[in-house]
C-alpha cells in the first residue's frame, strides 16, 4: 500500500463495557501494573552491588551480567506467546495469570539465598513480566475507543516518567536503607492491588469470534529458543566472546536456523502466535522494523546518557539517575500533546513523522555534547529525547491497535513491543561495544598498558590519574560517547523513513466505518 493510502481504524461501540466505578478501579489496578513493569526494568541494576555483596562477594559481579540480562530474554521471549493466548483465551484470564507468576517471581526472588537462585527466580519473574505491560495494553485497548485512547495517553506518558525517575530512586533507596530484597518485595501489593481490581472490576464483551482454542507450543518454543539466542548474541559478542569466536558463530547459525524454523512452522500451524497475516497488512509489515530500531536507538541510548553523566561528569549513580528527570517531563509532554493531536486531527502519521524527526535531530544534537556541556544545555537535550521515548514508541503502537482486527488485537500488540524489546536489547550490547571500541582507540598518551586492555580498566584509571591526563580520558570517553549518539541518530534516520512509508491510519466516523 503506497504511504499515501488511508485504512480506517476500527472503533469500538459507544456503549460502556463497565459502569464508572468499576472503570476506574481497575484502572488503578491497571496503572499499578503498568508502574510494576516500569519498574523492574531499572530497578535491579542500582542495587547490583548490594545484591552480589551480600550473596556472592567473590564470584557475585561475574554472574551479575546474567542477573540484568535473564529477566530481559524471558520477558521478551513470552510476549508473542503471551498475544496469542489473549486472543484465544480471553485476556483476563491470561492477565491474572501473568501478574501471579510476576507476584510469584518476586516473593522467590527476595527469598534467594544464593546468585544461582536469584538468577533463576528473576527468569520466573520475567515470565510474567512479560505479559504485564502487553496485555495491559490489550484490555485498556478493548475498553477504550481509538479516540479515547490517544485522548489518554498522557497518563501512559506520567506512568513512563515514574518509572525513569522513580526506578533508580527507590532501587537505591530500599537498598540502603531496609534492604535489597526490599527491591523485590515491593512488587508484591502492587500486583495484589492489580489481582484485586482485575477480579472485582473488569467486565470485558463476549467475545465475537469463538474458534478452536490450540495454543502453538513448537511455534512458542521456537520463537523463544530464537530470540534467547538473539539477545545472548548481543549480551556477549564482543565481551563474554569474541564475535568471530565459535561460540558466538554457532550460537548465530543456530538462532537462524531457528528463525527460519519458525517462520516454517507459523505458515502451517492451526494457531500461529506470530501469524504470517500480521506481516501481509501493510501497518504491521513498517511498524515491527521501526519499533526495533526505535527501541535500537532511543531505549538504548538513555543508559549510555547515565554512563556519560558518571564518566564525563563525574557523578554517582544516582545523581545520574536523577538527572533524567528532563526526559521523563519530555515523555509526558509528548504523550498528551501527541493524543491531544491525534484525537483532534483523526490521524497517526503526522504525529509519527514529527516526533520522529525531533528525535533524529535530537540524537544529532547529543552528538556535540563535550564533557564542558551545560547543566542547561544537557536538560533541554533530554526533555527532547524524551519526545522519541514517549511520542515514537508509543504513536506506532497506537497505530498498530487502530488498524488491527479485534481478533488479532492480542498478537499485533505484543508482536509490536516484542520487536521493541528486541530492538533495546540489541541496541545496548551492540552500541555498548561501539563505545568501547571507541574509547580504547582514543586513549591518550600516558595512560599504563594494563589499563589499555578493556575500557572498564579504562575508566578506572581515571580515579588515580594526575589532572592533566585525567582530562584528557573524559574527553576521550566523551567523544566516544558522541560516537554512539550519531550512530543513533543515523538509525533514527532511517526510521523516519519508515515512519514515512507507514500507511496513514485514520480514526474514522461511525459512517466511514459502516462504509468499510
Amino acid at each position: 500500500m503506497p504511504a499515501a493510502s488511508t485504512a480506517t481504524a476500527p472503533e469500538a461501540s459507544d456503549e460502556p463495557l463497565m459502569s464508572t466505578g468499576r472503570l476506574a478501579l481497575f484502572s488503578v489496578g491497571a496503572m499499578a501494573a503498568m508502574l510494576l513493569s516500569l519498574l523492574d526494568e531499572n530497578i535491579v541494576a542500582t542495587a547490583a552491588l548490594p545484591i552480589t555483596s551480600d550473596l556472592d562477594p567473590e564470584h557475585g559481579m561475574s554472574l551479575l551480567p546474567w542477573l540484568l540480562s535473564v529477566y530481559l530474554l524471558a520477558a521478551t521471549a513470552t510476549q508473542p506467546l503471551y498475544g496469542k493466548l489473549s486472543d484465544l483465551f480471553g485476556p483476563k484470564k491470561v492477565y491474572l495469570f501473568a501478574i501471579v507468576t510476576f507476584m510469584a517471581g518476586s516473593a522467590l526472588c527476595g527469598l534467594a539465598q544464593n546468585m544461582g537462585q536469584l538468577i533463576a527466580f528473576r527468569a520466573v519473574q520475567g515470565l510474567g513480566g512479560g505479559g504485564l505491560m502487553s496485555l495491559t495494553l490489550i484490555i485498556m485497548a478493548t475498553l477504550y475507543p481509538p479516540k479515547e485512547r490517544a485522548g489518554g495517553s498522557g497518563v501512559g506518558g506520567g506512568l513512563v516518567a515514574l518509572g525513569i525517575i522513580v526506578g533508580p530512586l527507590l532501587g537505591g533507596y530500599l537498598s540502603q536503607h531496609l534492604s535489597w530484597r526490599w527491591i523485590f518485595y515491593v512488587n508484591l501489593p502492587l500486583g495484589l492491588l492489580t489481582v484485586v481490581a482485575t477480579l472485582f472490576a473488569l467486565r470485558l464483551p463476549p467475545r465475537a469470534h469463538q474458534r478452536e482454542r490450540r495454543v502453538d507450543l513448537p511455534g512458542a518454543a521456537l520463537v523463544t529458543a530464537a530470540a534467547a539466542g538473539l539477545l545472548l548474541i548481543a549480551q556477549w559478542g564482543g565481551t563474554e566472546y569474541a564475535w568471530s569466536s565459535p561460540q558466538i558463530l554457532g550460537l548465530s547459525a543456530g538462532s537462524l536456523l531457528l528463525v527460519a524454523a519458525f517462520a516454517w512452522w507459523e505458515t502451517r500451524a492451526a494457531e500461529p502466535i506470530l501469524p504470517p497475516s500480521l506481516f501481509r497488512d501493510p501497518v504491521f509489515r513498517i511498524a515491527a522494523p521501526l519499533q526495533f530500531l526505535a527501541g535500537f536507538t532511543v531505549l538504548a541510548v538513555t543508559a549510555y546518557v547515565v554512563t556519560y553523566l558518571q564518566v564525563a561528569r563525574g557523578l554517582s549513580a544516582q545523581s545520574a539517575g536523577q538527572r533524567l528527570a528532563p526526559m521523563a517531563i519530555g515523555v509526558i509532554v509528548v504523550m498528551f500533546s501527541s493524543g491531544k493531536l491525534i484525537s483532534r486531527t483523526l490521524r497517526y502519521k503526522p504525529v509519527l513523522l514529527l516526533n520522529s524527526a525531533i528525535t533524529v535531530v535530537t540524537l544529532a544534537l547529543f552528538g556535540t555534547v563535550d564533557e564542558t556541556t551545560s547543566a542547561l544545555h544537557l536538560g533541554v537535550l533530554l526533555v527532547l529525547l524524551g519526545f522519541g521515548l514517549g511520542g515514537v514508541v508509543q504513536v506506532v503502537l497506537q497505530t498498530v491497535q487502530a488498524s488491527a482486527p479485534p481478533e488479532q488485537l492480542g498478537v499485533a500488540t505484543t508482536g509490536t513491543r516484542f520487536f521493541m524489546t528486541l530492538g533495546s536489547g540489541f541496541g545496548v550490547a551492540v552500541l555498548g561495544e561501539l563505545l568501547n571500541n571507541r574509547f580504547l582507540a582514543l586513549l591518550p598518551d600516558g595512560v599504563p598498558e594494563s589499563a589499555r586492555g578493556s575500557a572498564g580498566k579504562a575508566v578506572a584509571a581515571l580515579r588515580t590519574a594526575p589532572p592533566e591526563l585525567r582530562d584528557k580520558l573524559t574527553h576521550a570517553y566523551a567523544s566516544a560517547v558522541d560516537t554512539v549518539f550519531l550512530t543513533a541518530a543515523g538509525l533514527m534516520l532511517l526510521a523516519l523513513v519508515l515512519a514515512f512509508l507507514m500507511p496513514d491510519v485514520r480514526l474514522g466516523a461511525a459512517d466511514e466505518q459502516e462504509a468499510a
